[in-house]
């Protein structure tokens, strides 16, 4: 039972920890601070939890576009002191019609306060204890940064709650989470496992967790041999999401004027952000899907093309190929995807990158109707959606045609 114990955790560690040792520094140095240490996942400079988990960087990575998407988070305040980008990232507070900051989710309410703010606070005693188990002794419940007693804890420590428990965000106000027992709510479609979180420390998880039994009846099956979830579904939202790259010039440009040559271009130019490969998932080895989302001036889609042909073939060839080190091209003539013929993903260094997506309709295969749904509109979004990386948007200011068969709209400084 100890071994299967101790591979539940190695297992799930993947989803916690990507550099233990480094983390292991940088705790030290924030115990260096007497009484109230620094709790963050990021104080504005690259401190904190950030340094060893820093797919949530500059709101581009992996994790933080995941984490609005996939487990619809409803507020940047959530996580944020005072929205989306603002600093310093608390693990334990956050602003108004949030509250409890990373610990929403990843800890319970004990009912604590916290000594810096004098707020209310939930406390992530279980993600400690994955830590230690995982040898980041530093921030421990019974060593490291926190000690029974300081930063607000009582003395002794509380007896921790259960697998079962259900963490302040899990409610419909602040996301789609709902049960602390349920890998299929929990767990990223982009990491090595398929199991969630071990909510309390115990290296069980989800349906394997005893405390997720009621009168010997399993709420998730638990079995070793059998642990896949369903994948979310992956889908532009009802309304834009927030914490895109924003870019610094855009044309978006939809014709369906002439029957069965209809046609969409989408270019996303200048990315504010630097954006390393990785930025945009990995297509050519991998699975990533993309969107591209049309929003009219009141926030209401309106448009939607989707390209999931991460690792396939178009032809004889691999849909996707790399660009040098910076980003991935696509390429299918037969436009089995949303008529898409080409892309183009480029990274680079903040006001270098650009997104490119061109469909017609030739097969019949691009969706009709944004045209006609942006008729007199005199603004509109676009969003390039990632199903596991960044997503990038554009403010559509000037609308230089909508006349029910053509739209055309553009950002430019």
């Amino acid at each position: 039972m100890n071994r299967f114990k101790r591979l539940l955790q190695r297992q799930h560690a993947t989803g916690y920890l990507r550099a233990g040792s480094a983390f292991i520094v940088l705790g030290l140095a924030l115990c260096a601070s007497p009484t109230f240490a620094a709790p963050m996942y990021d104080d504005g400079f690259g401190n904190g939890c950030v340094s060893c988990h820093n797919e949530f960087a500059s709101g581009s990575g992996a994790l933080h576009t995941t984490h609005r998407t996939q487990f619809d988070a409803q507020s940047c305040n959530l996580c944020h002191p005072s929205g989306g980008g603002t600093t310093p990232v608390l693990t334990y507070s956050s602003g108004a019609g949030g509250g409890f900051g990373c610990a929403g989710c990843h800890g319970q309410d004990y009912g604590e306060t916290s000594p810096n703010s004098g707020n209310p606070k939930a406390t992530a005693y279980g993600l400690r204890q994955v830590h230690v188990d995982n040898g980041v002794t530093s921030c421990g419940t019974s060593g490291g940064c926190h000690v029974a007693g300081s930063l607000g804890h009582p003395n002794p420590f509380p007896t921790l709650f259960g697998e079962d428990e259900v963490p302040p965000y899990f409610d419909p106000i602040f996301s789609n989470l709902l049960d602390p027992c349920s890998s299929s709510d929990e767990d990223l479609t982009f990491d090595l496992d398929s199991v969630g979180l071990d909510n309390d420390g115990d290296g069980f998880i989800d349906g394997l967790d005893p405390d997720c039994f009621v009168a010997g009846t399993p709420t998730a099956t638990p079995t070793a041999t059998s642990t896949a979830t369903p994948t979310p579904v992956f889908a532009c939202g009802a309304a834009p999401v927030g914490g895109c790259i924003a870019a610094g010039k855009a044309v978006v440009l939809v014709n369906e004027k002439k029957p069965g040559k209809e046609k969409v271009k989408v270019v996303l130019k200048k990315l504010q952000s630097t954006v390393v490969q990785s930025g945009f998932g990995n297509p050519a080895a991998g699975t990533t899907a993309y969107k591209a989302c049309l929003y009219d001036g009141a926030d209401v889609l309106q448009g939607e093309y989707t390209v999931d042909q991460g690792g396939a073939i178009c032809g004889a060839l691999s849909c996707w190929a790399t660009v040098s080190d910076k980003g991935y091209k696509y390429s299918d003539k037969d436009l089995s995807a949303d008529g898409v013929l080409k892309m183009k993903l480029l990274g680079g260094d903040a006001g270098k990158g650009k997104v490119l997506m061109i469909g017609k309709n030739t097969n019949s295969t691009l969706p009709l109707g944004a045209a006609a749904a942006m008729q007199d509109e005199t603004g509109g979004t676009i969003q390039f959606l990632s199903s596991d990386a960044s997503c990038v948007s554009a403010t559509l200011s000037d609308v230089k045609k909508a006349d029910g068969v053509i739209f055309k709209g553009i950002f430019k400084p």
